[in-house]
């Protein structure tokens, strides 16, 4: 699955306010629809209470695509794929993002220490979501 190609459709999607948008070239063949997002009445601050804080000293990891964030090998494992204080090396596997039945591999962009990790395997994510917070070594 090549992302910049469902990088650019999610962005023609969001720029265009479009709720479905379907490609096919020789190779692959995409369908996307955002989902419709359920009410809360909780407050507004406490909707997203993993959000990043403001804090810049570190890399923060986010979402190329939307699916299911695992931060495991598989949906049954317990054994993460990253944890707080782990060190990782650039291009290092440190999530998998489910979309469209398709596992997707997450890489570390930059060498360094994980700080944070903003969801818990099993999650559902957006696309430039906030996941892993990597302080660079």
């Amino acid at each position: 699955m090549n992302t910049e190609n469902l990088n650019t459709l999610i962005q023609l999607m969001n720029d265009n306010q479009l709720k479905f948008i379907s490609y096919k070239d020789k190779d692959t063949e995409y369908h996307i629809e955002k989902a419709v997002a359920e009410t809360s009445a909780l407050p507004v601050a406490a909707q997203n209470p993993q959000a990043p804080p403001a804090d810049d000293s570190g890399h923060v990891q986010k979402s190329l695509l939307v699916g299911t964030f695992y931060n495991t090998e598989n949906e049954e494992s317990t054994k993460p794929l990253v944890e707080v204080g782990q060190k990782v090396e650039k291009g290092d596997r440190i999530g998998i993002i489910e979309a469209m039945k398709v596992m997707n591999d997450i890489q570390a962009e930059v060498s360094g220490v994980v700080e944070e990790i903003y969801v818990e395997s099993g999650t559902a994510v957006s696309y430039d979501e906030p996941l892993i917070k990597i302080k660079e070594a």
